[in-house]
């Protein structure tokens, strides 16, 4: 099958999970993805335990279906040369802080006089504008400047650190997406153009419908009492006998109603929407209920058809789910030199199809040769480069 994004050349100067998992999306849709990385200071995620082949699982996860090459920016030579393969590029994807590659003299008003329809993509904590963008952040900071990380954890107790990266998947996603609308405007006049992607703006949109409400004047949300977070009893997490947890997610008045018909309380099904004490007390009600029994024999009561319900699974669990499995969610892929590396699969199908694996993630600077030459660079001069820390 052929890919979309097939004769489409990406310069991946990113590192860590942001930059690296949106150029990964993009090879898997068919694009030739070039990662460059220093040769003194490679992406961090390779030296991460557990190594296999020498790189971290978390590099081999973010970094298939790319070429690797070794090139010191920094060098005079080294930025002739990136300069050199930027205007033979359609997208080049970075993440420094603003104003980094233009000091070096690379970037996107330099890059675009030699090629005007380049698609240049910068991922940041909070864009290229604003009192914050030469602030360094992380997830968990930029969580809790959108106030998203407050309603995170019980209504009792502390915010929770969150265990996975929000607003990096986020910001991945979000740039793959302004990426391919670049290069589809690009078909309009031949121009490309720069697209400034903000974590904290990416992050924020996941509060957007409890925003809206703080917005319209009708309350503040408090962690613990909204509807999606824990403060009702229609939609929350409920121990079993056994204790392990039952989620439960039946906004809708007729999942509601078949689950209290499950559990013999029919009369709770018109409280759905009691106020908060009332709600309490349901939950307490339905907790009740709940711990008589281990969860194994809820989930045969209970339809999965007809109530939004589903074992709360450990990833070695997520990884038996028949769906999971089936669907190939996750699966591993050979190195060249022996061993597999765990993946995650493409989150999309076309025609059935869902595009993955086809090149191993790169040894570092594993194609650096290959991609001189294609240049026009001799083998002498290649030598020369390396001897010099260019490559």
């Amino acid at each position: 099958m052929p890919l979309p994004l097939e004769g489409i050349r990406v310069l991946d100067l990113s590192a860590r999970m942001p930059g690296p998992v949106c150029t990964q999306m993009l090879g898997d849709l068919g694009a030739e993805v070039i990662k460059i990385e220093s040769p003194k200071s490679p992406d961090l995620f390779r030296q991460f335990e557990p190594r296999l082949n020498g790189s971290g699982s978390l590099f081999h996860v973010c970094n298939r279906n790319k070429k690797g090459v070794s090139l010191e920016l920094r060098h005079p030579r080294g930025r002739e040369i990136f300069l050199r393969l930027a205007r033979g590029a359609d997208v080049v994807v970075e993440a420094f802080r603003p104003g980094t590659l233009e000091r070096l003299g690379i970037g996107y008003e330099t890059l675009k006089e030699g090629n005007p329809g380049l698609v240049y993509c910068a991922l940041t904590a909070f864009g290229q504008t604003g009192p914050y963008r030469l602030r360094p952040a992380h997830d968990l900071n930029l969580l809790a400047l959108a106030g998203v990380l407050d309603l995170l954890g019980t209504r009792d107790g502390p915010p929770i650190v969150p265990p996975v990266q929000m607003s990096g998947l986020g910001g991945a996603l979000q740039a793959v997406v302004g990426i391919l609308a670049a290069l589809l405007g690009r078909h309009r006049d031949g121009r490309g153009g720069f697209v400034d992607i903000s974590l904290l703006d990416g992050v924020s949109a996941y509060g957007s419908l409890e925003m809206s409400r703080c917005m319209a004047g009708h309350r503040v949300p408090r962690r613990g009492r909204t509807e999606g977070g824990g403060g009702y009893a229609c939609f929350n997490v409920y121990p079993a006998a056994d204790g392990r947890f039952l989620s439960l997610g039946c906004l809708e008045p007729h999942f509601w109603e078949n689950f209290c018909r499950s559990i013999g309380r029919e009369s709770l099904i018109a409280e759905q929407w009691a106020p908060p004490k009332r709600q309490d007390e349901m939950i307490a009600e339905i907790r009740s209920v709940l711990e008589t029994r281990p969860l194994a024999d809820w989930l045969e009561v209970f339809d999965p058809e007809k109530i939004c319900v589903a074992p709360v699974n450990t990833f070695a669990e997520a990884l038996e789910d028949s769906h999971i499995r089936d669907s190939g969610t996750w699966f591993t892929g050979e190195l060249p030199g022996g061993g597999r590396v765990p993946q995650v699969g493409l989150p999309m199908r076309f025609d059935g199809v869902r595009p993955g694996w086809r090149s191993h993630p790169p040894a570092q600077g594993e194609h650096t040769r290959e991609i001189l030459q294609s240049l026009g660079i001799d083998a002498g001069t290649i030598d020369e480069l390396k001897n010099l820390g260019v490559i």
